[in-house]
């Protein structure tokens, strides 16, 4: 018991390092990685809830992408309509209803879009929410 206690006084740096080490390393391995949230940059949140967050923001992106190429089409389509009018005097009825049916379709597109984005993000919540 008294060669432990003098071993102890000759070796208290090398010891107290190694208890320091010791912690450090336990609470290295213990601790989750965090980072600033994209959403809310008062909160942390660990890799899976950014990746959520990413495909939030890129399904939010993708809506709003294809509703700016909507609007740009319809704007596009009434500008040539209306050169065609102005250059044959006449109003072209085929044009405008293949048009009209072009946006509707690029509606239906954008709509199909945010639906299986919904979905998706249904999904990986679901699995967040198991784990």
């Amino acid at each position: 018991m008294i060669k432990l206690i003098e071993l102890i006084k000759d070796k208290w740096p090398i010891i107290s390092s190694m208890i320091i080490i010791a912690g450090l390393l336990f609470y290295a391995y213990g601790c989750e990685p965090k980072t600033q949230s994209l959403i809310n940059p008062n909160e942390k949140v660990n890799l899976a809830e950014l990746q959520l967050e990413i495909d939030t923001l890129m399904a939010k992106s993708e809506i709003r992408f294809a509703d700016l190429q909507r609007q740009y089409e319809l704007k596009d389509f009434i500008f040539n309509q209306s050169l065609i009018m102005l250059e044959t005097g006449t109003v072209n009825p085929v044009g405008i209803a293949t048009a009209v049916l072009a946006i509707a379709g690029l509606g239906a597109g954008a709509d199909d879009i945010r639906l299986r984005r919904q979905r998706f993000n249904d999904r990986k919540n679901q699995q967040v929410n198991e784990t």
